[in-house]
């Protein structure tokens, strides 16, 4: 399935990949719809013509992704399908929303892939407030910028500079005359008066 620019996205390329559970695709396909009445281009399984190989499908639609929506429940997190699609995406760098449709427990795959990733807790928000959280995380995910911090605004326009490096490219010199300093220190002491 070819993507083409739109609006939601940043240009060719800029379309999400849906990874879900099939027992959950009813929901799902009701949240695509409105997806695309949002302006976003959506990729999912629904392409596969039968007949073609399923997997090289599912690799080059996740190569070609800017971001993939990842529906979770406990049945998606437990499917060899989901897993791989979802670790392939993460090899490929491609960001990965995922969406909490019914309580959940991560494996530990997934939580070593996805723990830090800050979810959508679909079955615990409202429907509006779901979907406006949903857009603006897409939007960020298909716009290249991380999540907001914890507590940030996340309409706010300026964004901070990454943290500085721990420790001064030129420690070692400083680090030299601490412990000369000390050396001194301890035969002064050593002499004594």
């Amino acid at each position: 399935m070819q993507a083409t620019a739109n609006s939601a996205g940043t240009g060719p390329g800029a379309y999400l990949f849906v990874c879900y559970a099939h027992d959950q695709r009813d929901l799902v396909v009701s949240e695509i719809e409105w997806l695309r009445e949002q302006g976003f281009e959506v990729w999912f399984d629904e392409a596969i013509e039968a007949g073609q190989r399923w997997s090289e499908d599912l690799a080059l639609a996740i190569e070609g992704c800017g971001a993939m929506l990842f529906f979770m429940s406990p049945r998606s997190v437990s499917s060899r399908y989901c897993l791989d699609e979802i670790h392939f995406a993460l090899e490929c760098g491609r960001p990965i929303v995922p969406v909490e449709v019914e309580p959940s427990e991560l494996t530990p795959g997934l939580r070593l892939s996805l723990g830090g990733t800050h979810r959508i807790f679909m079955h615990r928000m409202s429907a509006g407030d779901f979907r406006a959280k949903l857009a603006s995380g897409l939007h960020r995910a298909l716009g290249g910028l991380p999540p907001p911090a914890r507590g940030a605004s996340p309409t706010a326009g300026h964004h901070a500079p990454p943290p500085g490096p721990l420790f001064s490219a030129h420690w070692r010199p400083a680090a030299f005359g601490v412990f000369a300093a000390l050396v001194a220190f301890i035969a002064m002491m050593a002499i004594g008066p």
